[in-house]
């Protein structure tokens, strides 16, 4: 992207033209510092900070050996994740842009987390199920940076592990996780159409995910790709999935970037992924990004220029002054009051959080009470080993999407209060913006904090899911469910869902044996281990869940109190500072008072000017 330099603040920008949404921001904090208004020019400093580090988080998902690290590869022109017929990725890992290549794993030794750089080209020995077999190595992340175009723009790509049939833990935390990424690059290779269980994961995916993007990879390798292709989309449209999907050769990419061999570029079709990802992922997310920052800096605006105005109105009218300054006096008591600990929208966030707690919470024990009930059915009509692994995927699939649910439910309940302490402090003839940006800057490795799958693992179920959940960071808004949807889906509820012992021992008590041919009580010996199993199972999620829940409650709560809390200080000091400058103004004399007027004729002119540019970048950018 272009960089775009600020014009100068007095000169208005050609059509077409002028500086750009963050530049226009951080300007107007420079203005806001210089009229001694630090604290607002606070908010713009982390306004442009959003805008100028948009973590856009794309997965790349499929099962094993399809192609996934290398089109991730080509994508970024650079062979960093590897690649090798006998590798298969066993660890997530996060690739995001930076001026140099280098590679951090995350792991844990013992009881602490670990840290450390590494050669890039040694990835493959902590990624891959040759060089970290079974994860001995704990680690819960590698995170890459390259000096890439793709990656300048704000694009975070993450490769994930195969999902090994995508009926395992991995396909039913990828779909949890799904809801709060900005985008999912679908892979599958052009040897053969597309499985059953693909489709139903794609069904989900793009249920969920705003941008599901399916790559049919390696056409180079198979001459029948564009059969292959025909039936994928025969198989999508038939079951009424709507997903664009390209073509493409990794191979032909890097030979092409071998030789510069525009046209052989063209023919990789990697170029249309690229297009694919900026227009439907990329960009929608900036303007999202730069619409957010737009409220919070018109917001300021409105709020000093009001100021400004009421002081001018005086200066015209002094007359008038005594009646205005006591409409400002009166303002600054409901500030006082509503600053104070006993103020009514401190009540009603501590009950509206009281009860948005009981209800996650009892929806929550409700679904746990549904899933056993059916778990309990299906138990029962157990006649073969093998059908546990059908019932095992189930029980991964509801329990993750009803994770997901809890923390959908939370975020919008927070949605819903903050809305409602806007109205309560409207009612106080108090006006706050309708919605701030909720986007905090933070850092997207945070998005994965649990451990690897790891389907050899002797750890009993709670401490395998106690290791996994990570506590929030003191974020906001959205990130709540990034920081915690993060750590519990993608990687650790493969720990939970996939590896942990309660299921895998559930399957073994079964055995390989039809049950059918075993006497009576035998099968229904263990068949009720299964449920005490299953429940136990259940109750640990709810634990930990109930765990998480509580101390997200008690994050929303506190940041809620402290967003209202600044903003009415905000208010507090513009009104605070109009009628300190409004008593002043009426000792002046006329000839001062013109000059005054003047004074703030061009301070709002400033502030119309930067409304105006910044609605203009705006538009430049929808």
């Amino acid at each position: 992207m272009t960089d775009v330099h600020p014009a100068p603040q007095t000169a208005a920008p050609a059509a077409g033209q002028g500086p750009a949404a963050d530049v226009v921001i951080s300007e107007l904090g420079k203005w806001l510092t210089r009229e001694g208004r630090a604290d607002l020019a606070r908010r713009t400093a982390a306004a442009v900070a959003r805008l100028r580090r948009p973590n856009t988080v794309v997965c790349v998902v499929g099962e094993f050996k399809q192609g996934k690290s290398s089109l991730i590869n080509a994508l970024l022109g650079q062979e960093l994740c590897p690649v090798d017929d006998d590798l298969a990725t066993s660890a997530i890992t996060l690739v995001r842009f930076g001026d140099e290549a280098t590679a951090i794993v995350r792991r844990k030794d013992g009881d602490k987390d670990v840290s450390e750089s590494v050669p890039v080209g040694s990835i493959k020995d902590w990624v891959s199920e040759i060089g970290n077999p079974g994860n001995l190595k704990r680690v819960e992340r590698v995170e890459m940076a390259c000096n890439s175009t793709l990656l300048k723009q704000g694009l975070v790509v993450v490769d994930t592990p195969g999902m090994g049939g995508l009926g395992a833990g991995h396909a039913a935390a990828t779909l949890g996780f799904l809801p709060f990424a900005d985008g999912l690059v679908f892979v599958s290779d052009a040897s053969a159409e597309l499985s059953a269980p693909e489709i139903a994961f794609l069904k989900q995916a793009r249920e969920l995910c705003p941008t599901v993007l399916f790559a049919l990879t390696k056409i180079d390798l198979y001459p029948s790709w564009e059969k292959i292709l025909e039936l994928d989309r025969r198989h999508l449209a038939e079951a009424k999935i709507d997903v664009p999907i390209v073509a493409v050769s990794s191979a032909l990419r890097f030979e092409a970037l071998r030789r510069k061999d525009r046209d052989l570029n063209v023919r990789s079709r990697v170029p249309d992924v690229i297009a694919r990802l900026n227009d439907d992922v990329v960009q929608p997310a900036k303007t999202g990004a730069a619409n957010r920052a737009a409220v919070d800096a018109s917001g300021i605006i409105d709020q000093v220029r009001s100021g400004f105005q009421t002081e001018r109105s005086l200066l015209t009218d002094p007359a008038a002054a005594g009646a205005a300054l006591k409409t400002l006096e009166d303002a600054k008591a409901r500030l006082d009051h509503l600053r104070g600990p006993g103020a009514k929208w401190t009540q009603v966030v501590g009950d509206r959080v009281a009860d948005l707690s009981s209800d996650v919470n009892f929806r929550f024990r409700g679904a746990a009470r549904t899933i056993s009930k059916q778990m309990d059915e299906r138990i029962e009509q157990l006649s073969k080993g093998n059908e546990w692994d059908d019932l095992s995927r189930h029980i991964q699939s509801v329990v993750a999407e009803q994770v997901t649910y809890v923390f959908v439910d939370l975020e919008q309940g927070r949605h819903d209060i903050r809305a409602q302490v806007v109205d309560l402090i409207r009612d106080e003839q108090l006006e706050l913006a309708p919605e701030a940006s909720y986007n905090s800057s933070y850092d997207v490795s945070e998005l994965w904090q649990g451990k690897s799958l790891d389907t050899g693992s002797d750890r009993t179920s709670k401490r395998a899911f106690s290791t996994s959940v990570t506590t929030i960071r003191g974020a906001q808004g959205g990130i709540y469910m990034f920081g915690m949807l993060g750590s519990f889906l993608p990687t650790a509820a493969g720990v939970l869902l996939a590896s942990n012992p309660v299921l895998l021992s559930v399957g073994l008590l079964f055995g390989s044996m039809g049950l059918i041919d075993d006497r009576k009580r035998k099968v229904q010996a263990r068949r009720q281990a299964a449920r005490t199993q299953v429940r136990q199972f259940l109750d640990d999620v709810q634990f930990e869940v109930g765990n998480q829940i509580a101390n997200l409650i008690k994050e929303i709560q506190r940041d809620l109190r402290d967003e209202f809390g600044e903003r009415l200080a905000e208010l507090q000091r513009t009104y605070t500072d109009t009628a300190t400058r409004a008593q002043a103004d009426v000792q002046k004399s006329h000839a001062e008072r013109q000059t005054r007027a003047g004074e703030i004729d061009a301070k709002v002119t400033d502030l119309g000017k930067y409304e105006a540019a910044l609605r203009a970048a705006i538009a430049r950018q929808a």
